[in-house]
């Protein structure tokens, strides 16, 4: 009887055991989608991805690294997971996108002081900008945008770098006098760090698009692929998958 027993608590812990795993997320100073406070991550995709890894009976495990850099460590495997991401046939080569979890909204904005420029809503104007603009390596940033770096003169006026961190820095420290980056980003660091305050978010959007989760086709949790599709199914239809800050 008592060898029944143990037969049967095994097979009743078996699915549990089988779906034990770590997901590996990339995470940087990003707020409000990841920020580090107190030691601990914090934000909306530090959530997203609790919420997620609970669904798989799995632990979570976050990273911080570039932009740049995680689209290589997904590419390599050494990834799971990474947030904000717009779908595209480069990266579906190896990544698999889940359903949308944001509207993400890439936004212009500049140090100059010229109401001409405060005030850009042409993206067409954006060539004739008379300083440098800061890019971050490997960002999608709608196509109109990304047939006028095909530009050889546009494309001179440009400095892509792979952080974030470091982008933002060089507009602060009048290294370069425009960035495009995320509304949601500028409009918190203008309301909490005092630094931001000299910028200027434009009217310019360069694109509004509905970004995804990007799950690396090379890691080992891929092949977990059913799983992650009903756990995100199951997240979206509560509520918990999609989210639009104001």
């Amino acid at each position: 009887m008592r060898w029944i027993f143990l037969c049967c608590c095994v097979l009743y812990a078996w699915p549990r055991w089988v779906l034990a795993c770590e997901l590996r997320v990339q995470v940087s100073d990003f707020p409000p989608y990841s920020y580090q406070k107190d030691g601990e991550w914090r934000g909306s995709r530090v959530v997203l991805s609790q919420r997620l890894a609970q669904k798989l009976n799995c632990g979570v495990r976050f990273y911080d690294v570039p932009w740049a850099r995680a689209l290589v460590l997904l590419q390599q495997g050494d990834l799971d997971l990474m947030f904000n991401l717009t779908p595209t046939p480069a990266r579906e080569a190896f990544l698999w996108f889940s359903r949308p979890h944001h509207l993400e909204r890439l936004a212009f904005a500049t140090t100059m002081t010229d109401p001409q420029w405060q005030q850009l809503q042409d993206l067409s104007k954006l060539a004739e900008f008379p300083g440098i603009i800061a890019l971050t390596q490997g960002s999608y940033m709608g196509q109109p945008m990304m047939e006028l770096l095909q530009q050889s003169k546009f494309r001179q006026k440009t400095l892509e770098v792979a952080e974030r961190r470091v982008k933002n820095e060089l507009v602060l420290k009048d290294r370069a006098q425009g960035l495009v980056e995320d509304l949601d980003y500028l409009k918190f660091a203008i309301t909490n760090f005092p630094e931001y305050q000299q910028l200027t978010i434009t009217p310019l959007r360069l694109s509004q698009t509905k970004v995804s989760a990007g799950f690396s086709k090379n890691s080992v949790l891929f092949k977990q692929k059913q799983q992650l599709v009903q756990a995100i199914a199951e997240l979206d239809a509560e509520g918990l998958w999609f989210s639009e800050l104001p």
